[in-house]
């Protein structure tokens, strides 16, 4: 074990225990908070890990993920947004590379995967001016910059520029959820808007981040964190008994697989088990698992952000199909 795989570890079982102190019923809901949280875990280079190659990364981010999502889930969406867009960085040689590597970034991406185009740009000097609506961008106030995703031609194209109001780019809106309101998620209207050349990270043919993120295994990681938590909360032996073991085969399922077709079945799996934990935990624990400062309920909601957030038709069908065939 390499002396710099010790150390992050070492400064990961640091944060969980500055983690442990933080308000946490709070962190979903007050930006101050969870920015505080994010901050500690970034100062200490939770989300370094671009310099790993990519066996070590995966067992870090199963580390990561393990310690972190049960404090704050909405810690680990912000967590599994800005090492997207440090990955993304890290397989594109574009001039700031460097520069971005030390900002926080999120991003704002997920609309590539969308039939139709709803950012689409014109080159002119120097750049290219961006037109659209970018939908549900988490993070506003916590990251200072936003990897942003357009079309142009035949191409989808990833630019980082900064997260905040400027000319062309306007905060329109905040939805409400009922979860996760600390994740401060807008949309954003561009009008306009004026990016350069030298920001652009990358450019491929239409349907390239589709692909990359099918054989994604973050949010499974991260929902078997949520699932280590959850069983820190169990009163029934036995149940807490069973429920560890079918959670880690169920892991043992995701890291072994390689098949993007049976990594979305294996999440939906892994969702409809941790939902049965929680929810049965939730039972045995009695009236007392409602109030809103119990971490069960706090767990159940963020199970439902993680799995509501984001989805493809096909990973829609699938849930559909599986209930279907139950």
């Amino acid at each position: 074990m390499s002396t710099s795989y010790k150390k992050y570890i070492k400064n990961l079982n640091k944060v969980s225990k500055k983690l442990k102190k933080q308000p946490l019923e709070k962190v979903d809901e007050e930006v101050k908070h969870l920015k505080k949280c994010f901050d500690i875990a970034y100062d200490n280079n939770c989300f370094k890990l671009y310099n790993y190659d990519k066996e070590v990364q995966d067992k870090l981010k199963l580390k990561m993920f393990s310690k972190l999502t049960k404090h704050s889930a909405s810690l680990t969406f912000l967590a599994i947004q800005i090492l997207a867009a440090n990955a993304i960085m890290s397989k594109n040689n574009f001039p700031k590379r460097e520069y971005y590597f030390k900002k926080k970034c999120g991003i704002a991406i997920n609309h590539l995967r969308m039939k139709g185009s709803f950012v689409i740009s014109e080159k002119c000097k120097g750049g290219y001016k961006l037109n659209g609506v970018l939908t549900w961008a988490s993070g506003y106030q916590i990251f200072d910059h936003l990897l942003i995703g357009f079309h142009h031609k035949n191409s989808e194209m990833e630019v980082l520029t900064k997260f905040k109001e400027t000319k062309g780019f306007k905060i329109v809106e905040t939805p409400k959820t009922f979860v996760g309101q600390a994740l401060n998620t807008v949309n954003i209207k561009l009008e306009n808007f004026f990016i350069k050349d030298e920001d652009i990270v990358s450019s491929n043919p239409i349907g390239n981040y589709t692909k990359n993120k099918s054989l994604s295994k973050t949010v499974h990681y991260a929902l078997y964190g949520l699932g280590l938590g959850a069983l820190e909360h169990i009163n029934d032996e036995k149940f807490k008994k069973i429920s560890k073991n079918k959670l880690k085969k169920i892991k043992k399922d995701f890291l072994n697989s390689s098949n993007g077709e049976e990594l979305d079945k294996i999440r939906i799996k892994l969702f409809n088990l941790l939902q049965n934990i929680i929810t049965l935990s939730m039972i045995i624990d009695g009236g007392k698992s409602i109030l809103k400062d119990r971490t069960l309920q706090r767990y159940y909601r963020e199970l439902i952000m993680f799995n509501a957030n984001g989805l493809n038709q096909n990973i829609k069908t699938l849930f559909i199909e599986e209930y279907l065939n139950r």
